[in-house]
């Protein structure tokens, strides 16, 4: 009979509903996760459940990637009854796995829990729709990252919408369509040689200044790029009209750098972050004089920043994680990052843009199946998530980022991601096709 002794994790996790908070050492985590994968590969599944047991206890929370991994481990050992309990885990996500596919997990399906398992799973990647069409971009192949709103007077004036472009390595002017068609005009801003050297990737509008901030970036593995250009990465303060640069800030980082996301917030301060160094950076005050601070580090890939509404903490989605918390009056990029605490059933890995609306969080989540944008609910004090719903999931949306214009949220999807290969070229066969914005409201009608 098969050892059932289940890890200490487990037991704390079928009984606990929040996960408490805990900071995390990336470091020590790499580390554990290395030796992890050198116990696969000498196929040693006892000494990988024992480092999965330690990897558990510093984690924040379970991760839906983890949650199959422990799963799968617990099969070859030959523990079905926990390897199901952890599926059953993963679907309580309401994310979807091909467990028929799955050389270590497929043997599940043959009994009534498994093929239960399996058919929730595949209904959880039907469509929801509860976004609207707003329109396409009539340039197919510009790959438009992110996307930014700006008033060109005061707060009832109108203003335009702007995006990124991974391919070009520009910003555009997007112009809504006028009443009976479906395509947006796009007019290309005047950047200098020097701003167009890499693809630009964050984009937020700075409403004190006037001015468009963004990011430009030498993309790991990308071609195109001398040697002297590799690991390089800058912010860029614009001039919306003109396309100048008007200041430029270097992170100043000893390794390679990508600095991939960011938000600018109500007097003026940026936050961006590196999503391969790991750091959160901070410009405030006279840019004349301002340096790009690092607050903090650690993290494994932080995408979008979003200052709380308390102003003193600053949330950032950390891709394979779910959504760090830096205290902005303790900054320390030495000191271990701590994350929102949320149910073990919401799934909050995988998030790209990220934005506070009122009491909960609006995640564009493109890095899991089904794709999807959520709407993250946290308590009064924002200390930690409570539940989620569905805004969006639909098959070929390719979603990354959006921006809170009068009542709605825009999002720039169909952006092209999965279409290209590590090199940012296009995969055999592959074809780009016109990106598209929609969007949705920014309140909610509730839980």
């Amino acid at each position: 009979m098969a050892n059932v002794r289940k890890p200490l994790f487990c037991l704390a996790l079928i009984v606990s509903f929040i996960s408490p908070a805990r900071a995390i050492d990336r470091d020590h985590y790499l580390e554990l996760r290395k030796k992890m994968a050198e116990r696969v590969a000498q196929k040693d599944w006892q000494g990988a459940r024992e480092l999965l047991t330690e990897m558990g206890r510093e984690l924040p929370g379970p991760t839906p990637h983890f949650m199959l991994t422990v799963a799968s481990i617990e099969a070859r050992l030959g523990h079905t009854a926990e390897a199901l309990q952890w599926l059953k885990k993963y679907t309580a996500t309401e994310l979807t796995y091909d467990v028929a596919e799955d050389d270590d997990l497929k043997g599940l399906l043959a009994g009534a829990t498994g093929q239960k398992i399996a058919a929730q799973m595949k209904e959880r990647s039907s469509p929801v729709t509860n976004t609207e069409f707003v329109c396409t971009l009539p340039q197919t192949d510009i790959m438009p990252e992110d996307i930014a709103y700006l008033r060109s007077g005061g707060a009832k004036t109108a203003g335009n919408f702007f995006v990124t472009s991974i391919q070009h390595h520009t910003i555009y002017r997007i112009l809504l369509p006028k009443p009976g068609s479906k395509e947006c005009a796009m007019q290309e801003l005047p950047l200098s040689a020097e701003a167009k050297r890499w693809p630009t990737l964050a984009l937020s509008a700075d409403p004190t200044r006037k001015a468009l901030w963004a990011t430009a970036s030498v993309m790991p593995g990308f071609s195109g790029f001398s040697k002297e250009d590799e690991g390089k990465a800058l912010l860029l303060e614009v001039d919306p009209e003109s396309g100048k640069v008007l200041h430029s800030f270097d992170p100043g980082t000893t390794g390679p750098a990508v600095l991939g996301d960011m938000c600018v917030t109500e007097d003026g301060t940026v936050y961006v972050t590196d999503s391969i160094g790991g750091g959160v950076y901070r410009l405030r005050g006279d840019v004349q004089t301002a340096k790009l601070e690092k607050i903090a580090g650690g993290l494994f890939s932080p995408q979008t920043p979003v200052l709380a509404r308390d102003r003193k903490r600053l949330f950032v989605a950390d891709y394979t994680m779910g959504v760090a918390v830096i205290d902005l009056a303790r900054s320390n990029p030495a000191a271990k990052v701590n994350y929102l605490p949320h149910p073990d059933s919401v799934a909050v890995v995988g998030l790209d843009g990220m934005y506070l609306s009122g009491d909960s969080l609006i995640g564009i989540q493109n890095g899991t199946e089904p794709v999807r944008i959520l709407r993250l609910f946290l308590n009064q004090a924002q200390t930690k998530i409570t539940g989620t719903r569905v805004i969006e999931q639909s098959i070929g949306h390719d979603p990354t980022h959006a921006v809170a214009v009068d009542g709605w949220f825009y999002v720039s999807a169909n952006v092209g991601w999965n279409k290209v290969d590590d090199s940012g070229k296009l995969k055999p066969g592959e074809k780009f096709t016109a990106p598209v914005l929609v969007r949705f409201p920014a309140k909610s009608s509730g839980k």
